[in-house]
């Protein structure tokens, strides 16, 4: 029996009836399990020697599709955990902590569409370096630290930013110095606006290896990337976002 016909089974005593009626729209377990591993999948870290996952996803359903099952969300998040540890096992991939999955209902997100976010509890490990990544003493540089005369505050990295041209946050640069930021009206978004047509949750940015990559968060009006509407797009330096009714520039430092 596969992985996901055990997940079925072993909530039908809470979902009876649930799999056969086949209602449109409405989300299945198996689907988030899809889901959860698509995620993990896509936000692996690698490294020397491991494979690290995020071990904390937060699922974002329609208000409906969580009334379906919040009767049994308990046993689903523990089946789901229990998931995520042996498609980890499977994968051979190094969980960053005790997997932990979490609900929440959002009027964002369209009927029978499932959306996840996930996070790693705690940075993975670095690994340790060999003897020979060592600096020979012979090239070991010293300095000598002048006394009273402060040291200068580094610069805080910028790997890009977002202008806004037009809307309630007009001329404010938002500077993209994480690996992913939520764009959206609610206060707990990484960049903030305020404009009555993006919704609380809008989109998001991420960013793997140098590239950005803009995700339609299931918005209400949408996101347009130089005037072509989109769910997902890789952003080049230059690129203009509309998001709603307010209009940003992408640009790469």
């Amino acid at each position: 029996m596969g992985l996901f016909s055990g997940l079925e089974g072993s909530l039908e005593k809470y979902i009876e009836g649930f799999f056969k009626d086949k209602v449109s729209g409405r989300v299945q377990p198996a689907d988030i399990a899809k889901k959860l591993a698509r995620e993990m999948r896509d936000h692996k870290r690698v490294s020397i020697s491991s494979i690290y996952v995020p071990n904390e996803y937060t699922i974002f359903l329609h208000h409906t599709d969580w009334e379906s099952i919040s009767a049994f969300s308990g046993a689903l998040s523990g089946e789901l955990q229990d998931y995520i540890s042996q498609k980890a096992t499977e994968k051979k991939y190094s969980l960053a902590g005790r997997p932990l999955i979490k609900f929440i209902a959002d009027g964002n997100i369209a009927a029978g569409n499932i959306m996840v976010e996930s996070n790693f509890s705690e940075a993975p490990p670095e690994e340790e370096k060999s003897d020979a990544a060592c600096v020979p003493l012979e090239h070991t540089q010293y300095f000598t630290l002048v006394k009273d005369k402060p040291l200068p505050d580094a610069p805080p990295l910028v790997y890009a930013q977002i202008r806004v041209e037009s809307g309630p946050e007009r001329d404010k640069i938002f500077n993209l110095n994480k690996e992913s930021m939520v764009i959206g009206r609610r206060e707990s978004c990484d960049i903030v606006l305020s404009d009555d047509s993006i919704s609380r949750r809008h989109a998001r940015l991420d960013r793997r290896l140098g590239v950005y990559t803009i995700h339609d968060l299931g918005s209400t009006n949408g996101i347009k990337v130089n005037g072509d509407r989109i769910t997902a797009r890789v952003l080049k330096s230059g690129d203009v976002l509309t998001l709603g009714a307010t209009v940003c520039t992408f640009k790469v430092e």
